[in-house]
């Protein structure tokens, strides 16, 4: 990979991406340490956080956006797993109504996931059905 390639990949990661996680104070850990605190959350007390952190999330998406739409919400889950590691992020039908987001972190991270996205949904006031198991989240939006 050529030098400039290379500038150009970080370059853009940092417009898509690293400008707003500073902003958001974002910080990393490893998949192993972050498993681990997951882990030693209550349900109860992960999906308050969950709902918490989705509703806060609404506001730097609408920033970010100018508008928390579908489109808009398709875009940040797309940043989230491109560049935070977060999740794969994948539209299975050509519907676009129909989100799978692939993880292998277990149950926790999908339950958190599902309320974290499900209180970012209803501040958009976007109607979802939601399933999960231990390495996916599926929406599927419903229509009005």
């Amino acid at each position: 990979m050529s030098l400039s390639s290379i500038v150009n990949k970080l370059v853009g990661s940092y417009v898509e991406y690293g400008r707003f996680a500073e902003q958001a104070h974002a910080l990393s850990l490893s998949r192993n340490t972050f498993s681990l605190l997951l882990n030693a959350i209550g349900d109860e007390e992960l999906k308050d956080a969950a709902e918490k952190a989705g509703r806060s999330a609404s506001g730097f998406v609408a920033a970010v956006e100018g508008e928390l739409t579908v489109s808009a919400l398709r875009r940040f889950a797309g940043l989230l797993s491109a560049h935070a590691n977060m999740f794969e992020f994948r539209e299975p039908e050509d519907t676009g109504d129909h989100w799978v987001l692939l993880h292998e972190l277990g149950s926790k991270w999908s339950l958190f996931l599902a309320n974290y996205f499900c209180a970012i949904f209803a501040e958009a006031k976007i109607l979802v059905r939601t399933e999960t198991s231990d390495r996916t989240v599926t929406f599927r939006l419903e229509r009005s």
